[in-house]
Formats: C-alpha cells, sequence, structure tokens
C-alpha cells in the first residue's frame, strides 16, 4: 500500500500532555448517515472514492470527514487543514473506534499514522531541505498502525501491509490538507454485516503524551530531520522560529502543560445497506 505525504512535520510552540483516555461514549454523538461503498474504497490517501468530498465537518476537532461501509469494511476518510491538528496528528496519530451501541466495554480502536520513533543519523545540512526531501523523510518514518482491544489481534503496532486487513494511508492535497484513510473489516470490530443496531464511534486526536521528558524527547528526535533550525525559506513556512501554515518548532527547555482536553467527538450510525 502507497502512503504519500505531500507536507512537513513541524511541531507547533503549543505543548500537549494528554490525559488517560477515559470511559467510552463520553460525549453526546451526532447521528449520521453512513455511505454504502459501491466498490471497496481504495485506501491510499486520496478521496477520489468519496462522491461527497467529506461534507461532514466536526468543529471541536476541525475535522472534515465522512464514513461508509460495504458488507466487508467500514471506511473512514478524514480531512485536516488546520495547523494545530497537524501538529497533535503527526505526533500521535488520529485513533479510531467503534462498537455497538449496546456494548458498553472498550471498544476495538486504530490509531493512525504512527512514526517510527527511533533516532537515525544525524543529519548535517547548510539549507533547508526542499519540500520534496522533507516529504519523502516524513514517508520513510510510517510504517505502521496501531491496534488495540481486538480480540483477535495482540495489542500494539502491526505492519502497513498486514494480512489481517486493517489498512490506512495518508496523504497531502493540492491544498495542502492532510487527508486520512483508514478501513477495518467489519469481522475484526465484532458487527455482522447488515445489522440495524446503531453503532457509536469516536474520532479522537493524540496530541504529545507522558512526562516533559517524553514530550522533549519526542520534540528533540526531529528537529534535526525536518530542518528545524532554518526559517526563512518557503515563506516561514517549515521554520521552527516561525508560525508558518504548520507552525514553529519549540525550543528545547519548552514549558509542557501538565493537563489537556483532547480533541475528540462521537458519531452514531447503522450499517449503510445496498
Amino acid at each position: 500500500m502507497m502512503i504519500k505525504i505531500n507536507s512537513i512535520f513541524i511541531l507547533c510552540i503549543s505543548t500537549f500532555l494528554a490525559m488517560p483516555v477515559q470511559g467510552w461514549s463520553q460525549k453526546k454523538a451526532e447521528l449520521i448517515n453512513t455511505r454504502w461503498a459501491e466498490k471497496p474504497v481504495q485506501v491510499d490517501g486520496f478521496i477520489n472514492d468519496w462522491k461527497d468530498s467529506l461534507d461532514l465537518y466536526n468543529e471541536e476537532t476541525k475535522l472534515y470527514y465522512s464514513l461508509s461501509n460495504d458488507n466487508e469494511n467500514i471506511y473512514l476518510a478524514i480531512k485536516n487543514n488546520s495547523q494545530e491538528g497537524l501538529t497533535k496528528i503527526l505526533a500521535r496519530g488520529i485513533s479510531f473506534s467503534a462498537n455497538y451501541e449496546s456494548n458498553k466495554k472498550t471498544p476495538p480502536t486504530v490509531t493512525f499514522p504512527i512514526l517510527d520513533r527511533t533516532p537515525g543519523k544525524k543529519v548535517i545540512e547548510t539549507e533547508q531541505p526542499e519540500p520534496k526531501e522533507i516529504q519523502k523523510r516524513i514517508i520513510s518514518k510510517i510504517k505502521e498502525i496501531k491496534v488495540e482491544g481486538f480480540k483477535e489481534l495482540v495489542d500494539g503496532g502491526i505492519s502497513l501491509y498486514n494480512t489481517y486487513g486493517i489498512k490506512a494511508a495518508t496523504a497531502f492535497d493540492e491544498k495542502n490538507n492532510m487527508i486520512q484513510e483508514i478501513a477495518i473489516p467489519l469481522r475484526l470490530l465484532g458487527i455482522e454485516p447488515g445489522s440495524t443496531e446503531l453503532i457509536t464511534y469516536r474520532i479522537r486526536i493524540n496530541g504529545f503524551q507522558g512526562p516533559a521528558a517524553i514530550q522533549q524527547r519526542d520534540m528533540n528526535d526531529y528537529e534535526d530531520m525536518y530542518g528545524g533550525s532554518y526559517g526563512g525559506r518557503y515563506n516561514g513556512r517549515y521554520g521552527r522560529n516561525y508560525n508558518g501554515m504548520y507552525g514553529g518548532m519549540p525550543r528545547r527547555n519548552f514549558f509542557y502543560s501538565k493537563t489537556i482536553i483532547i480533541p475528540e467527538f462521537f458519531i452514531k450510525s447503522t450499517l449503510a445497506v445496498k
């Protein structure tokens, strides 16, 4: 599965500490209509398969989204065009959960994108890397999908090319909006094809998590890789000292917040039928 990302991972000055996830269905869920997928969605980070162009919108997360299904999978497409949202998404991904409304147990959850945090070789450069080069570096860091709460799977990371049928991809459109697609087999969610029971979905943007030292490590890991010391080129979009489209890089002695409200929302819908 090809994943294309046509933008830059830059951490903004604001810092975040995600609180532990609380109970399922803590917020009021919006009732929506799920679309029937006439053919399996090509999970590639582009919205060519989505006729509605992601016209649903959530104010709290600033995400455009759409949901569809066939008799095999549930498909989610998300579009982010906010600076703060992009920062959080690339830091810890978006978590997508699905469960029958009547089932109050912790739901199966997929989190994506997950970036490889293994420190690489320090790159010494004399000028800001070209955007395309930065994009290649980001792509090379996306290697897995995180799963949690699936009966048939062990919690943790799975390959993008897994054999379980879970698919995920990220790309950027021509307007630099981040597009994300996820497909999860109904059988892994314990949802019967054709079921008329309401399903509750949760979409959560994860930010920086853990103690200050962990947050600091996460930021430092990427500073050199993404050309953080260069700010002048490309209208300051990529530099840490500029509040460009994707925000500035924080200084190494940044102040972190001990609490933060995790941006998330809930939706309810029955499966679409052909």
